[in-house]
C-alpha cells in the first residue's frame, strides 16, 4: 500500500517529549499508589529516590521546553492564552465541583479547613490557579502544581510581551538568586500574614486578568 505523505504544514510531535511524559505519568501514579497499597515499601524507597518529586520536575521540565517554542511557533499571545484556558478550565471546574459536593451535602469538610475561608476567596483563588502561591488550601492536593505552572506562564509570556524570551537564561539567573535571598529572608507567608489572604487574592485576581488582556491585546 502506498504511503500517502503528510502535508508540509501538518504539526509534527515529538515523540522523545510524549515518551517523558508518559514516564513521569507512570512515575507519579506510583507515587500516589503507594500510598494505600505499599506504605511500607515506600517509606524505604523514599531515602533513596522520591517518585512524585521527580515525575512533577519531569513535567515541569517538560514545559519548560514546550511553552516557549510554542509561544516562538505561533507568535500569538491571545491564541495561547486561550488555549491554555480552555485546555485546563473545563476539567478543573468539573473537578474542583465534584469535590466540594460532599461538603455542601454536609457529608465531609473541605480538603485542609478550606471551609473556613470564605467562598468567595477560595473560588476566586482557585480561578486563578494560584491558590497554592496566594496561601489558600487546594481543593484537591494535586492542583499545588498547576499554581506553579500558571506563574510559568505569566512569566513567559511577560518575557515575550517584552522581546526578551531569547535573553531568559539571564532573566532566570537573577530570579534564581532573588528567589533564593528573599526565601531565606522573607518568613512564609509574609504577606498573606500581614494583608490577610483575602485582600492579596481579591487583588491577585483582577490584576492578572488585566495582565493577560494587556498581553493578549499587545
Amino acid at each position: 500500500m502506498k504511503r500517502v505523505p503528510l502535508p508540509a504544514s501538518a504539526p509534527k510531535r515529538l515523540g522523545w517529549l510524549d515518551l517523558l511524559r508518559g514516564i513521569a505519568a507512570m512515575v507519579v501514579a506510583l507515587h500516589h499508589a503507594t500510598y494505600y497499597f505499599t506504605p511500607g515499601w515506600r517509606a524505604g524507597l523514599r531515602l533513596w529516590f522520591d517518585p512524585g518529586l521527580y515525575g512533577v520536575l519531569v513535567f515541569f521540565l517538560v514545559s519548560g521546553y514546550i511553552i516557549p517554542a510554542s509561544l516562538e511557533r505561533h507568535g500569538q499571545v491571545r491564541g495561547f492564552w486561550i488555549g491554555r484556558l480552555l485546555r485546563i478550565h473545563p476539567l478543573l471546574t468539573v473537578a474542583c465541583a465534584i469535590t466540594v459536593l460532599p461538603f455542601l451535602l454536609g457529608i465531609r469538610g473541605l480538603r485542609a479547613g478550606l471551609e473556613q475561608y470564605r467562598p468567595a476567596t477560595a473560588v476566586l483563588a482557585h480561578l486563578t490557579m494560584l491558590q497554592d502561591v496566594l496561601a489558600v488550601p487546594n481543593a484537591i492536593n494535586v492542583l499545588w502544581t498547576l499554581s506553579y505552572e500558571m506563574a510559568f506562564y505569566l512569566l513567559v509570556v511577560a518575557l515575550f510581551v517584552l522581546g526578551v524570551h531569547r535573553r531568559s537564561a539571564h532573566v532566570a539567573v537573577v530570579l534564581v538568586a532573588g528567589a533564593v535571598l528573599a526565601g531565606g529572608l522573607l518568613p512564609t507567608a509574609a504577606l498573606s500574614t500581614r494583608a490577610g489572604v483575602g485582600p492579596i487574592v481579591a487583588f491577585a485576581a483582577p490584576t492578572m486578568a488585566v495582565a493577560i488582556l494587556a498581553a493578549a491585546s499587545a
